[in-house]
């Protein structure tokens, strides 16, 4: 890799950490749902795109490069390391309320709990637009998919979700 090359991808990478770095840390913990992990998923994903050989001149956005870095990492991850599912009782005794990122995990389980009775495709295109905040065409722009069908999985996803909540009850507690 040549030293201009070299500088200008540190440069592009600085830009974005500086102005996205607490954006990424939660895209990937409301992906894995750990704090450690996700940092170094983050951690890894910056490295990776850092020291690539590949030219990234023919990328049209550095950004949009890392975030679908950065999703197919945390993929990767769940792929190889599954989240354990713990009964109710045991989650009390897991819990500690004097833990910094309790709210984080709290909203992350909840949010989670609610992803989990949809589709995969509709729920990471609900996580990815509402808590994530990219636009429908950035979501099919990250996916390469036309932008009706990320529409046509939102509108569906978010049809669903309603009919969840009205008819649990303890989400609206």
């Amino acid at each position: 890799m040549t030293q201009t090359l070299h500088a200008t991808r540190l440069a592009e990478l600085e830009q974005i950490i500086n102005h996205r770095q607490d954006w990424l840390f939660r895209f990937a913990y409301m992906r894995v749902g750990n704090r450690e992990d996700a940092e170094d998923i983050v951690q890894d994903t910056l490295m990776r795109l850092f020291n690539s050989d590949r030219d990234l001149s023919h990328v049209e956005s550095a950004e949009q490069y890392l975030i679908r870095s950065l999703s197919n990492a945390c993929q990767n991850h769940l792929r190889k390391h599954p989240p354990r599912t713990v009964g109710i009782e045991s989650a009390y005794t897991l819990a500690d309320n004097s833990n910094p990122d309790h709210e984080l995990h709290d909203e992350y389980q909840r949010i989670a709990r609610l992803l989990s009775q949809l589709p995969e495709p509709q729920a990471e295109t609900l996580r990815l637009h509402l808590i994530d905040e990219l636009t429908l065409p950035q979501i099919a722009q990250l996916h390469d998919l036309p932008l009706a069908t990320v529409k046509s999985r939102y509108r569906y996803g978010i049809e669903r979700l309603k009919q969840i909540i009205s008819n649990d009850k303890s989400w609206t507690q």
